[in-house]
């Protein structure tokens, strides 16, 4: 006898013959049972999932269907263990999910029958039947991998229309992308990625995830796209999928090259490599350049995290900062579930490790032809290959230097020159690897060796421009012990990290290495810094966010060496990134640059330089730390009167510092910085001269960050003199903004909004503001929009209204102004909240208030 869930409730005999189970609700018992067939399933469980919200009047009603049921099915189908029953029948989810976890994702997709309880009504039973789906659906989608690895155009059909029954499976949409590409047409594949990312904007407000957009940049770049297939790796994928389904913790363990990190790859998630950080105490920093995540005041990495809440956080290479990755992946696991890699456990609570077997001879006999061919296309397994793969204990990364040494020598030479025998412990796997790539290094020729040790400084992707010889990186390349791999801004080289340590050891001249690597990077940062000063500022964004780990890199460098004047050079390009887009790890390198002599940008000392950027990071904090000692300079001077928020301090200063600078861009940034404060101060005569000089100048040469700030600023500086502001809001809404900056668009846009009379729209728009402001930690911000809230409230929420009005006019100069200015009688008004309690009072009353405004008028006098 069996029992059937796939395709609808039913039991047959052994012959085939339907099995008569009584009426829907037997049925729906049976279908209880049998999702969890041989594990005792409670009285009162039964009753919650099959009667849901109308119980019936007795228990009595579960023991009836289990007696009409055995009738059915015999006696011994169904055991009674105390207060709940087992069913000990075999089903077809069974036999399902044992075909899932023995890794046969081929005999797992067709034993699917089709909809779980088809036709049955059970609303109980519907997270469990959503969950069995998810379940086949991850079957479908690692069979799929395999398929289009083996044959792409076979499964083009068959995945086009689960991609269409499915258009929120990024998953299966890569592999459709990826077929389709393998087939010649790229043009196709970029069309799936458009209707996927239209329907995912349209229907869920989301943008594709990390992996697909990944595969649309290979296409673009006419790249080689990796299928998400392993070899010889299916039923690890089952494992490990199975053990995130259960544990908010996995940790992957097994010696380097055994390939824990391209398993990781292949479960998706957003990626942290952790390899090139040297303490614990970076692990937080390298979660947030790996999310994109900008450190703000008041608000740990961990919580931005929690956040964002990425489905799976991958941390890679964890065993040389276990203590860090494991606090970090302690305080996110409640929400977030967390997969590591590492030669180790990382010992935290409810953590699952697999253990990551070598390949069995077949598996790496495969991997062996497929990049053996890959090198040489005349080349022809011979018997010599199955030993080879034994030798090398089924060592992924082993088995791939090996073959990429076929052009020069047959698989039989190989095993000659590979002189290492058959061991089985992990200690003995991680010698036969090191083993591998000291017969690979030792191949090279002296000009190879010296530049394979000389890229183990990088911390992180390079170029071309990053050595002097490209054929020699070309040679690395074919040889398997440099990677390759085409990045939105082109072809990137990197080390993999069991090579890049073996490279490391063997490092003579560290110092003159890392010397290199630092000039590369004063060559890329100042070339980034000519992208963000100008219309390109969107591209420079995204370059610097793919070089700030070898930027980091250079800077510690530096600083540990004594050359402040090469830490000047790598950080002044970019350090309009802290105010513009909140990187404050700028802040503290500028801190450290203080005090050290030297120059840069004109200065006999840089000091009152950097003393700038040191007040922007603890304004943005609302620290009222004191500043550090400097010389009294013009710059110093200005600092110091933008850390007080004194305006007519600052306008004494400001044009002496702006004539201190020899760097345009700087001086006119200069100009603008301290316009909020000025506006407090009433000198709008000055913001209004000189930011509209700054607007045209940005409208033409840009960046459109600072045309968006010169732009607000004019509005505001209108709206407080009484005059229409919305032309200077509504083109500054208009300004495309790289990600990550800092911008109160929102407001503006709420305002355009209000005054087309959408009050409840106005109303998410500020919601949204406020919630991103408490996010992100940048509180200072909270006055401007509170401005904004109070405009919009205080006709339908008086007494809300007079409460943030209360802070308006007690928060800085801006406020107050803006409060006397805009908003009347202040009469009503309460203090005594600071800028993070009124964004919190903010969004209680706009979270409790959105959809029940009562009004769409503008309120008068800002229409």
């Amino acid at each position: 006898m069996r029992i059937g869930l796939l395709g609808g409730v039913r039991a047959t005999t052994d012959d085939g013959e339907p099995i008569d189970i009584g009426s829907p609700r037997s049925q729906a018992v049976l279908a209880a049972l049998a999702l969890w067939q041989g594990t005792p399933v409670p009285v009162s469980r039964l009753i919650d999932l099959v009667w849901g919200d109308s119980p019936p009047a007795s228990p009595k009603a579960v023991q009836w269907h289990i007696a009409q049921l055995r009738k059915a099915l015999g006696a011994s189908a169904i055991t009674t263990v105390g207060a709940a029953y087992r069913l000990d029948v075999p089903t077809d989810v069974s036999q399902f999910r044992q075909f899932v976890r023995a890794g046969d994702t081929a005999a797992a997709v067709a034993a699917w029958g089709g909809v779980p309880l088809a036709g049955l009504s059970a609303p109980g039973l519907a997270s469990a039947v959503s969950g069995l789906v998810e379940e086949w659906l991850a079957a479908v989608e690692m069979d799929f991998s395999r398929r289009v690895m083996a044959d792409p155009r076979s499964v083009v059909g068959e995945l086009s229309s689960f991609v269409s029954e499915h258009p929120t499976r990024e998953g299966l949409a890569a592999l459709l992308m990826t077929a389709l590409y393998r087939t010649g047409r790229q043009a196709d594949a970029l069309a799936v990625y458009q209707r996927v990312r239209q329907h995912l904007v349209a229907e869920l407000g989301v943008e594709p995830g990390p992996a697909l957009r990944a595969v649309e940049q290979e296409v673009l770049a006419h790249a080689e796209v990796p299928g998400p297939v392993l070899i010889g790796r299916d039923a690890e994928l089952v494992l490990v999928s199975e053990a995130l389904r259960w544990s908010p913790v996995v940790t992957l363990v097994g010696p380097g090259g055994i390939g824990k990190t391209r398993l990781a790859l292949a479960l998706g998630g957003t990626f942290v490599s952790l390899a090139e950080i040297t303490s614990s105490s970076e692990v937080p920093r390298a979660v947030a350049d790996a999310l994109g995540i900008v450190e703000r005041p008041g608000v740990t990495v961990a919580q931005a995290v929690l956040s964002a809440r990425p489905s799976l956080l991958v941390l890679d290479n964890c065993e040389h900062v276990l203590d860090g990755a494991a606090a970090f992946a302690s305080t996110v696991c409640s929400s977030v579930r967390v997969l590591a890699t590492s030669r180790e456990r990382l010992s935290v609570a409810d953590e699952q490790v697999v253990v990551v077997e070598p390949l069995d001879v077949d598996a790496s006999v495969e991997l062996f032809d497929l990049r053996a061919r890959a090198a040489d296309s005349r080349y022809s397994r011979d018997s010599a290959v199955y030993e080879l793969c034994q030798r090398l204990d089924g060592i992924p990364l082993a088995i791939e230097l090996a073959a990429a040494r076929v052009r020069s020598h047959r698989p039989a030479e190989l095993l000659t020159r590979l002189d290492i025998g058959v061991r089985r412990t992990g200690s003995s796997r991680h010698r036969t690897l090191r083993a591998a790539i000291q017969w690979s290094y030792d191949l090279l020729s002296v000009e190879e060796q010296e530049l394979f040790c000389r890229l183990s400084v990088f911390a992180g992707p390079f170029d071309l421009d990053a050595v002097s010889r490209d054929s020699l990186l070309g040679d690395l390349v074919e040889r398997s012990v440099v990677a390759v791999h085409e990045g939105p801004f082109g072809r990137r080289f990197r080390l993999l990290e069991p090579l890049r340590q073996f490279a490391s050891s063997l490092l003579r001249d560290r110092s003159g290495a890392l010397a290199a690597h630092a000039s590369w990077c004063v060559r890329q940062v100042a070339a980034v810094g000519t992208l963000l000063s100008g219309p390109g500022e969107a591209e420079g964004v995204g370059r610097l966010a793919e070089l700030w780990p070898n930027l980091r890199a250079a800077v510690t460098w530096a600083f540990e060496s004594g050359d402040l004047g090469l830490a000047d050079a790598l950080v002044r390009p970019v350090v309009l990134e802290l105010p513009l887009r909140g990187r404050r790890e700028i802040g503290d390198w500028a801190e450290r640059l203080i005090g050290g002599g030297g120059g840069g940008g004109g200065e006999a000392r840089p000091d009152g330089f950097w003393l700038i950027w040191v007040a922007e990071r603890n304004t943005q904090s609302s620290t009222p730390a004191a500043l550090p000692r400097t010389p009294d300079d013009p710059l110093s001077r200005y600092a110091r009167a933008y850390a007080s928020g004194d305006g007519t301090a600052l306008l004494d200063s400001l044009p002496n510092a702006v004539s201190a600078l020899n760097d345009p861009r700087l001086s006119a940034f200069l100009e603008l910085m301290p316009s909020g404060t000025l506006l407090g101060a009433g000198r709008f005569e000055h913001v209004d001269t000189v930011v509209t000089k700054l607007a045209e100048r940005y409208r033409v040469h840009g960046p459109p960050t600072l045309l968006h700030w010169a732009l607000q600023t004019l509005g505001y500086s209108a709206m407080f003199q009484g005059r229409d502001p919305d032309p200077f809001f509504d083109e500054a809404a208009d300004v495309d903004l790289p990600p990550g900056t800092l911008s109160a668009n929102k407001t503006t846009e709420a305002r355009r909004e209000f005054r087309r009379g959408d009050t409840d729209r106005a109303l998410e728009l500020l919601a949204a503001h406020v919630d991103e402001l408490l996010e992100t930690g940048n509180v200072v911000a909270a006055s401007v929009v509170a401005v904004e809230f109070v405009a919009v409230t205080k006709d339908a929420l008086p007494e809300e209204a007079a409460v943030v009005l209360g802070y308006l006019k007690h928060a800085n100069d801006f406020g107050a102004l803006a409060a006397q200015r805009l908003l009347g009688d202040l009469s009503a008004a309460k203090p005594g909240m600071d800028d993070r309690e009124a964004l919190l009072y903010m969004r209680r009353v706009l979270s409790a208030g959105r959809g029940r405004s009562g009004s769409r008028r503008p309120p008068d006098g800002l229409a």
